[in-house]
């Protein structure tokens, strides 16, 4: 099995590298790095990663067509690409916390094209002309000697963008959230249906579930790390009866509402009860948390749903006294020690 790792540069840039020099030690096959709004640049994040990496990709979880032009896009990912001797990658999608700067995101599937269709012919070489709903260009060009084929890799929890992503994309990070047949099914059946409007086959595209993981050896401690996760996610869409009563429903989205941040931000804070009503069942079914051994057993069951590929999101071991730092750390070393066997699924 493939193995792609995010990241969240929510520590200095000192701490990150601690965390990529794992990352790198056990054969992962990419490091995303996540482009939040307002948290460290990504874009400086990767340059630095990549001077201190020697064999993984590196690339955006994801990067977005509302904030990044594809020209000055095109221009610094070919300059990455040149600094880390071929080994960046396009990670993009719709982008995360962009409502807060005023963007509408309107039409995701339109814009990406455009973008992706214009960073594509830049990197190819020679003038570029386009003339788009979003993107306008004439006789632009990069440099010649900053012409590269870069992978594109899109993320998506959309219908439309699965299709695109389909059509043009080299991998896909499919972010169902709920680790179920049912869940990740229903994307693979949209990416095909994209490909198959191209002429393209699945088999040509990589795709990989994307999995939140915390990982200690003490199991109620990796478990309570991912009770904020488990309640956004369980009821970001509308309410499904498989997966919890309708009152439970309701009680978990007031709780998760109440929160003071994101789940994977150092100091946020939540109502104590979540952690009542949030249970290891819920949890099991939108992240990989406990100990070694049962999130090998997880992955072991992505593997059975017919995946080679799997991205994995990390989250902080939290308790008191421990540095988000720390608690990340402690989950990749947990991680570490499994990596060879996950490999081998």
């Amino acid at each position: 099995m493939k193995v792609e790792v995010e990241i969240t540069p929510v520590s200095s840039i000192d701490q990150t590298l601690e965390l990529v020099e794992v990352i790198e030690g056990f054969s992962a096959t990419r490091l995303g790095v996540s482009d939040v709004v307002l948290f460290r640049d990504v874009y400086s994040t990767m340059t630095i990663c990549a001077q201190h990496t020697n064999r993984v990709l590196i690339g955006p979880l994801v990067t977005n067509p509302y904030l990044r032009h594809p020209v000055p896009t095109a221009a610094s990912f070919a300059t990455m690409n040149e600094i880390s001797s071929g080994r960046m990658f396009l990670g993009i999608g719709v982008g995360s916390g962009i409502s807060q700067l005023g963007f509408s995101q309107s039409n995701p599937a339109g814009i990406l094209e455009e973008f992706i269709l214009v960073f594509k012919r830049l990197l190819e070489g020679g003038k570029v002309d386009f003339d788009g709903d979003y993107f306008s260009l004439s006789n632009v060009a990069l440099p010649h000697e900053l012409t590269a084929k870069i992978p594109i890799v899109i993320g998506t929890r959309s219908e439309q963008v699965c299709k695109l992503a389909g059509k043009v994309a080299d991998g896909v990070v499919i972010g169902a959230r709920e680790i179920s047949d049912r869940a990740l099914s229903e994307y693979v059946n949209w990416i095909n249906e994209g490909a198959r409007s191209s002429d393209r086959r699945l088999d040509e595209i990589e795709i990989a579930p994307r999995v939140t993981v915390c990982i200690s050896n003490e199991r109620d401690a990796a478990l309570g790390s991912v009770v904020l996760y488990t309640a956004h996610y369980s009821t970001l869409g509308r309410y499904d009866e498989s997966l919890m009563g309708k009152k439970e429903y309701e009680s978990i989205k007031h709780l998760a509402n109440q929160a003071s941040g994101w789940y994977f931000e150092p100091d946020v804070m939540y109502p104590e009860e979540l952690k009542t009503i949030v249970t290891p069942r819920l949890i099991d079914k939108f992240a990989i948390a406990g100990t070694p051994a049962d999130c090998l057993n997880k992955f072991q069951t992505i593997k059975n749903l017919g995946f080679e590929s799997v991205s994995i999101n990390i989250a902080a071991v939290r308790r008191p006294g421990t540095s988000l730092h720390e608690g990340t750390m402690e989950t990749l070393q947990g991680l570490q020690t499994i990596m060879p066997e996950i490999l081998l699924i």
